[in-house]
């Protein structure tokens, strides 16, 4: 009867230990600068990074070609570690290589841009970097002048590189001065760029004749709560969803402050779904005016000749005259039954 008890205590025991490690035992509350205060609390920011780092690598890894994911600074470095510790990490299908480059959105010279991508090359050889034939380059995009220069210091250096994608992972839609192949919104893309510790170090052409400074590899994961919820998250992704840990109950603590920023955001996103119904109406009612077309009686003014509305009163220049078949030349009002239609006299 004692030994009965106690493979069933060892059992529950071991199951006990197995949902404790599976569900984050080791979570905490994270004790960190947030910066400015917007929506999401510290939980949300990470399930979102969570959820979309797992749809990208998913995405590149489903289309079988093989492919190299390159981290080039602090702005994707969260979003690779969170790859990088996914169950369906491939590295022999789809690897992720951190290769540090700094712009800081500063332009240089055809010349400078030469000798950079010189300098670059030969501390990527040092390292005996290899990439695969496709690059995919996750980075946050501006102006662009830092993905357009990593990716030119890519090209100049692998002649065995295919194709190279550009994805812009920015706060809002627009941002993107330049044409990317994929651009992803995320609220809370600025904390993971600006506000939270660094992953990659910042190496900045004025070092690149510095190999000592060409650090391939994540720093300071051992003193960064941040890193250490990603990690610990994604090694169950998505079996675990993030809302359902104890990481994220933990650290979705919403404030005075943040649910004053969902009810300003709640209140722009109606004022946004209402102005852009109003102009889905509005193309819908124009598209049907321009499908009805036919002709209207307009009033015909003289000195010099000139139409007028009958409905509206709008009065035309005297182009409308000349080409009354260009109804463009005839500007009713946005309501006038007559938009669209030819004016053809008695």
């Amino acid at each position: 009867m004692e030994n009965s008890f106690k493979q069933k205590y060892l059992k529950y025991k071991r199951k006990y230990l197995q949902l404790k490690k599976m569900f984050g035992g080791s979570a905490k509350k994270i004790d960190i600068e947030l910066g400015f205060t917007t929506f999401q609390t510290l939980g949300d920011c990470i399930k979102e990074l969570i959820d979309e780092s797992y749809k990208i690598y998913t995405e590149i890894l489903s289309s079988r070609i093989p492919t190299t994911i390159l981290c080039g600074g602090q702005s994707p470095s969260y979003y690779c570690l969170a790859m990088m510790n996914f169950k369906i990490y491939n590295p022999e299908l789809v690897d992720i290589v951190i290769l540090p480059h700094s712009k800081a959105g500063v332009k240089t010279s055809l010349i400078d841009s030469f000798q950079e991508n010189r300098l670059y090359c030969q501390r990527l050889r040092e390292k005996n970097i290899m990439l695969k034939d496709n690059i995919v380059i996750i980075d946050g995009v501006h102006s662009g002048v830092g993905i357009l220069a990593f990716e030119s210091a890519i090209k100049s250096c692998f002649s065995n590189i295919k194709n190279i994608k550009k994805y812009a992972i920015n706060a809002a839609k627009g941002v993107s001065k330049i044409p990317v192949d994929k651009e992803i919104i995320l609220p809370c893309e600025p904390k993971f760029s600006d506000t939270f510790p660094r992953l990659v170090i910042a190496y900045h052409p004025r070092d690149f004749n510095d190999s000592t400074k060409f650090i391939t590899e994540f720093i300071n994961l051992e003193t960064n709560p941040i890193a250490e919820m990603i990690i610990d998250l994604a090694k169950n992704y998505p079996e675990i969803q993030v809302e359902d840990t104890d990481w994220f109950r933990l650290n979705n603590e919403i404030t005075f402050e943040i649910q004053e920023q969902r009810r300003l955001r709640e209140a722009e996103l109606r004022e946004t779904e209402l102005r852009e119904e109003r102009l889905r109406e509005e193309e819908l009612r124009e598209e049907r005016l321009r499908e009805q077309g036919g002709f209207f009686t307009p009033i015909v003014l003289d000195n010099p000749k000139r139409y007028q509305c009958p409905i509206c009163k709008t009065i035309t220049g005297t182009d409308a005259v000349l080409y009354p078949e260009n109804v463009y030349l005839f500007f009713h009002n946005f309501d006038c039954p007559n938009r669209y239609k030819i004016p053809k006299e008695n």
